[in-house]
């Protein structure tokens, strides 16, 4: 008889890897996408984008022209706001909003980042287009001609992207959009399911219960 082949353990360490890293994001859609699953009182409350959107296409650059590197959100669930031309006292009231939801998580903020992506009016500068200082918020600017693909990724039935907050989840997906009249405390409940969810899934696997 032949054996079956043993997994040696580089190979079993790379499933363990995949299995950490993997499985939080795919917990978090779980409980998103099968909302009966979950008591009457934790049901999302933004507009699930499904099939989920691989944002990774879409090329920015960093306030110092440099390509802004969508790696460096691996691993975090990303609050997203966009805005066109300079930023208004309507787009800084979204910005100082999206800290405060980052904030409310306490602990679980070291798994949420910030992100704005500022589509550059003709002749402005990076420097010169928003007032409110960084905090952590990562700012990037988007050129006429990723302007296309940026439409097709973030347009959701009923939102507009302009006045609009997204989450996109620790795989570069775009997961779930808000309108402009959401309430935070609403984002910051689902924010919060998907943190617990994709933390207790995380956990399980490194107890041997994946």
């Amino acid at each position: 008889m032949t054996s079956a082949p043993r997994t040696t353990p580089s190979r079993l360490s790379l499933i363990m890897l995949i299995m950490v890293f993997g499985l939080p994001p795919i917990a978090g859609w779980i409980y998103i996408t099968h909302p009966e699953w979950l008591p009457s009182s934790q049901k999302n409350r933004g507009t699930l984008i499904t099939p989920p959107r691989p944002v990774t296409e879409l090329a920015l650059q960093e306030s110092d022209s440099q390509q802004f590197e969508w790696s460096s959100l691996g691993g975090h669930w990303t609050l997203v706001a966009y805005n066109q031309g300079d930023c208004d006292k309507a787009c800084e009231k979204r910005l100082y909003d999206i800290q405060q939801i980052r904030r409310a998580v306490g602990g679980e903020r070291i798994r949420v980042e910030r992100l704005l992506i500022q589509s550059m009016p003709a002749g402005s500068k990076n420097s010169e287009t928003v007032n409110e200082p960084s905090n952590g918020l990562r700012r990037t600017y988007i050129g006429s001609d990723q302007q296309p693909l940026f439409n097709k990724l973030f347009t959701v039935a009923g939102i507009n992207p302009a006045t609009a907050t997204y989450l996109i989840d620790p795989n570069g997906m775009l997961m779930m959009g808000y309108a402009a009249d959401s309430n935070s405390k609403d984002i910051l409940k689902d924010l919060e399911l998907l943190l617990k969810a994709s933390s207790n899934w995380t956990k399980g696997v490194n107890n041997g219960h994946g």
